[in-house]
């Protein structure tokens, strides 16, 4: 004899912030992390929001975010997930070891201005670490620039209190974390097909891409008469579109879910928005996706200059 319900399954459930992963996907990602600290003997508690938190432990293990790790494993096998899990938790608990000698330079600007860079995040970064507690410039709506230590195994947020001690203003550290990451991050472009869209798209085999952002006046290429529309999905790509006719209303509907799926698949996901710029100024251009259809709210100022081109 048999059944013909079905058994109910014991593989976890996928919560929302990984709804990326199937539930075997799911299933084998909590179990690398379970045997990760299962091995170390330290507890951990799952959030319901993609943290995890951490019982007492020498590795500086506290609150830990995962949404990297899950978007690393979803683009690799299974048979992978252990490794990948532990190659994150493991350059963690390096940086940790890392910045206990560090702390000991941390006063000192002349040994610490070459570790200094800048990142592009988006406003959820500031969550778990509290925004009082980072040095940011804002680029566009809820993306901000961060100051960070681009340290061996990590980048971590400089602290208001560590930049006190170098008497530089936050311009004069945002110009000199531009510096470093322009000298020690290059971009490469290429020119794409997305569909019948022309595209330039922006790699470079680092986490460093989305700051091309700071570059954009030395690469002109990538601008149109009237501007460009771009995306920064995640830490390791950027798209451009030229806009130099109304052929952008077409283009929109390739752009704007190829931006959402790629933010969504990471590694590393930064941004869903569709940013244009134009003579130094970013502005968003809103967006929803409901039942697979666009629904797209241009501003103002993207309409006028639609209309300018229809003159």
């Amino acid at each position: 004899m048999f059944s013909i319900f079905k058994r109910k399954s014991n593989k976890p459930e996928v919560p929302e912030w990984a709804s990326f992963f199937t539930p075997e996907e799911y299933d084998a990602f909590i179990k690398s992390i379970q045997s990760y600290f299962s091995e170390k003997n330290i507890t951990y508690e799952l959030g319901s929001d993609g943290t995890l938190q951490t019982g007492p432990n020498d590795f500086g293990f506290k609150t830990l975010g995962l949404m990297n790790a899950a978007q690393t494993c979803k683009q690799d096998e299974l048979s992978h997930y252990h490794e990948i899990v532990s190659s994150y938790f493991d350059a963690i608990s390096k940086t940790f070891a890392f910045e206990k000698e560090f702390q000991k330079i941390v006063t000192d600007y002349e040994k610490v201005e070459q570790y200094i860079c800048v990142k592009i995040y988006p406003y959820e970064y500031f969550a778990p670490i509290g925004k009082k507690f980072t040095i940011s410039q804002n680029i566009v709506d809820d993306l901000f620039a961060l100051l960070m230590f681009d340290l061996p195994d990590t980048v971590v947020n400089i602290k208001p209190e560590q930049a006190a001690h170098w008497n530089k203003t936050n311009e004069e550290l945002f110009e000199k974390a531009k510096e470093n990451s322009r000298n020690n991050y290059q971009f490469h472009l290429s020119k794409e097909k997305l569909g019948n869209t022309d595209i330039w798209f922006i790699g470079g085999g680092h986490n460093f891409v989305p700051n091309i952002l700071f570059e954009l006046p030395h690469y002109p290429q990538l601008m149109g008469s009237k501007g460009a529309l771009i995306g920064i999905p995640h830490r390791e790509c950027a798209i451009f579109y030229m806009i130099d006719s109304l052929e952008v209303t077409t283009a929109i509907n390739s752009l704007i879910p190829t931006i959402y799926g790629m933010d969504r698949e990471g590694p590393g996901s930064i941004s869903n928005k569709l940013l244009w710029y134009r003579d130094g100024k970013f502005e968003n251009q809103p967006y929803k996706i409901i039942d697979n259809t666009i629904e797209f709210y241009p501003t103002e100022n993207f309409l006028e200059m639609l209309n300018s081109m229809e003159e």
